[in-house]
Order: structure tokens, then sequence, then C-alpha cells
């Protein structure tokens, strides 16, 4: 015989049971991930809404930065027709550099230009000396001028000792590099 399904009170308790354990498995088990999905995609939806906007921003801005960058590229780049102008032009600069940062110049030779892309890479390479302070003056001078120059290959060596407050003398062997816009007949 088969059981038989309590009816009145407990009955309706039972059934009242049953009941909220369907509705609970059905929160659990469907609404409560749905709802939890949707709004994960609400959130997903607006953080690309949110990169949208500063997208187009930045999108509005790009003809001032191209121009900005048309204009700062002449400063950044070495006058000069040919490469071997624009070496002697970067030799006259060096040796002025020298003499503001109380460095003396030992050597200085012109390294050969390298086509790099639209550019032609000029070097020098230099060998000075002077104090730690006036050598560091002369690197940051490099760096912060018209056209700014990068340095190579820097090879430092104590001298000994200079009298006076100046510090211990420095030997430094240093390669600047600086580039030009390349013209059509230009060969490096």
């Amino acid at each position: 015989m088969a059981p038989a399904l309590p009816d009145g009170p407990r009955g309706q308790l039972l059934a009242t049971a049953l009941t909220m354990v369907l509705l609970a498995a059905l929160w659990f088990g469907v609404a409560a991930p749905l709802m939890s999905w949707y709004q994960d995609r609400g959130a997903e939806l607006a953080q690309q809404q949110t990169l949208l906007r500063h997208m187009q921003l930045l999108a509005a801005t790009l003809p001032a930065l191209e121009h900005t960058r048309s204009a700062a590229i002449p400063a950044a780049l070495q006058a000069g027709a040919t490469d071997t102008l624009a070496a002697a032009a970067m030799q006259s600069a060096v040796q002025s550099m020298a003499s503001v940062a109380g460095v003396d110049l030992a050597s200085m030779e012109t390294l050969p230009a390298e086509a790099r892309g639209p550019y032609h890479r000029i070097g020098l390479r230099v060998s000075l000396s002077g104090s730690w302070p006036a050598l560091i003056g002369l690197l940051r001078l490099a760096s912060q001028g018209q056209p700014s120059m990068l340095v190579d290959d820097l090879q430092l060596h104590s001298a000994g000792r200079r009298p006076g407050p100046a510090g211990p003398t420095v030997t430094a062997s240093l390669t600047l590099l600086t580039f030009r816009a390349a013209s059509a007949g230009d060969k490096p």
C-alpha cells in the first residue's frame, strides 16, 4: 500500500513547506543567477560607455597633439643641410657646452652618420676631463639643449683629486648622438 499524504493542518504545513522549498530552489537556481548576470552585463556596459567617452575625448584632442608634435620636431632635430654640416654644428655646440660646464675636452671624433628611417643619426665620440659636478653639468646641458643629445657608451675613470672644493677629477669617454631630418638626395 502506498503511503497516504497527510491532510488537514499537517498537510497544509507540508504543502506550504514544499511550496517554499520549490520557490527557494527557483530563486537560487534561476532568478538569482539571472539577476546577477543582468547586473554584471549592466556594469560591463557602463564601463564600455565610459571607455567610449574617454576615447572620444582623446580623439578630439588628436589634431591639437599632432600640431604640437609637428611644431616640436624641428626643435628636436640637428640643423644642417648635410650630415657633415650637422656634425660640425654639433661639434660647435659640444665645445660651447664644455666651456659652460667647465670641463676640458681632450678629443672629439665624428662618427659616420647612419640612416634611421626618415632621419640620420649624427654621433660624436668625446673624451674629456673635469670635476664630477662639471661632468654632470655637461650631461645635463647635452640632454636639455636644443637639439637635445643622447648619451651613449659612457665610461668614467677617476684621475685623482684636484686641489680645492671642485672635488676629484674624472676623465670620461662618451658618445653623443643627435638626429637630423633626411632630405631627398641624402646618403649617410
